[in-house]
């Protein structure tokens, strides 16, 4: 096998709940109308989001494809699943895709990989010794949705406990529906959950489901900043693992498959996961199977090693976010910064990446979450460069 891969030429498909839509609607303002209708608002900026660091460290051009099939990098987010294996054969079938016409002599292999609440199929070509392999097609599967976030608060709570590890494991259920942070939304009762034993006995779930149009009526002050810091530790948990699985599809299964390259991020095989096997990989980050912020610094710099980019350039850096301050009278509310869901992070120096913000420690509960916003953003408003309690730095060396 080649001593690595590349993708030739990047193109990318994403799929939410409606039409697929690529990084950027059109390369001008005639494609930018014709492809208006199609966005899929909500998953597509989460997307963009989660490919921000991957393409800063790699250097890809992600780009539509000029046709839908012609696409090679698709990412789906599969919505509803209550663990039915119907549903799971049904997602996994066809992760892998050989092309239908195949070039005479070429090498062709596949494989499949786990990344915290993904699961990604790819296939790549060898064409001889003398040239590297490219990527054929990439597709990610991608699971995390609110029910996830609430039974990751769970097992946070149960880490409190001193729970073990396997109780934890045997009570992690496979519910995921609410693809947005509309807890009102939800399908089925969350103190149902098995982990919900474990839970924070002061979470308020009726403040927790209260309508966009009740905020203001009801849950005071701290009801509305414990609702606006909850979406936003939901948001920043989902497209940090979705940055995950696209770095790892970033740098090319075959390598991880080999053990060229390592993380305890990625566990790739030879063939589609059973769905017994989702659970113990995709929960490694809540149950200390690694560090989960160190283990995604280095699989980035990982990343712009193997593309050779350079880990001194100011493209490697954090993209500054200025102090956000939701609106309002109230001069307590002006005093709690809002941050906006972007993966880049703020940066006096240093890459300061989202990945680092003790994004699992939280428990779901107003004072936690709140607790939680102020620590992340707390150097936002000092501007001294102090980074917050138990957040390191980055190194690029």
């Amino acid at each position: 096998m080649s001593d690595y891969l590349r993708f030739d030429p990047p193109l990318v498909v994403y799929e939410g709940a409606g039409w697929p839509l690529g990084v950027r609607p059109g390369r001008d303002s005639g494609e930018q109308v014709a492809m208006s209708g199609m966005s899929d608002g909500y998953f597509d900026y989460d997307v963009r989001c989660a490919l921000t660091l991957p393409r800063r460290y790699a250097g890809l051009d992600f780009r539509p494809p000029p046709r839908r099939e012609m696409a090679n990098f698709r990412i789906r987010h599969v919505g509803r699943w209550d663990g039915e294996p119907s549903r799971f054969a049904e997602i996994v079938t066809g992760l892998a895709r050989f092309p239908e016409r195949r070039v005479p002599g070429y090498k062709y292999h596949a494989a499949y990989a786990l990344t915290p609440f993904s699961i990604i199929g790819q296939t790549w070509c060898e064409r001889d010794a003398s040239q590297p392999a490219y990527i054929v097609d990439t597709q990610i599967a991608f699971f995390y949705t609110f029910e996830t976030l609430i039974q990751e608060c769970y097992i946070a709570d149960a880490k409190r406990t001193d729970a073990s590890t396997a109780d934890i494991l045997a009570a992690y259920e496979h519910r995921y529906a609410n693809t947005r942070s509309q807890p009102n939304w939800l399908l089925r009762d969350p103190t149902k959950l098995k982990l919900a034993r474990y839970a924070n006995p002061s979470i308020d779930w009726d403040n927790i489901r209260a309508l966009p149009e009740n905020r203001i009526i009801g849950g005071g002050t701290q009801g509305r900043q414990a609702r606006n810091q909850r979406q936003f530790l939901f948001l920043s948990r989902l497209q940090t693992h979705l940055m995950v699985a696209i770095a790892v599809a970033c740098q090319g299964l075959g390598n991880f498959a080999s053990g060229r390259v390592r993380s305890a991020l990625a566990r790739t095989m030879n063939v589609p996961p059973d769905a017994d096997a989702l659970s113990p990989h995709w929960l490694g980050h809540m149950i200390g199977s690694y560090d989960h912020a160190a283990e995604c610094a280095d699989l980035l710099l990982g990343l712009a090693r193997y593309y050779e980019q350079d880990l001194s350039s100011e493209q490697l850096r954090g993209i500054p976010i200025p102090p956000f301050r939701s609106p309002g009278s109230e001069p307590d509310l002006w005093s709690v910064p809002s941050g906006r869901p972007y993966l880049d992070g703020c940066t006096t120096g240093d890459a300061y990446d989202a990945y680092r913000w003790n994004l699992f420690d939280p428990s779901l509960d107003d004072e936690s979450v709140i607790r939680w916003g102020r620590e992340a953003f707390e150097w936002v408003e000092r501007s001294d460069g102090k980074v917050p309690p138990g957040i390191k730095r980055h190194s690029s060396s």
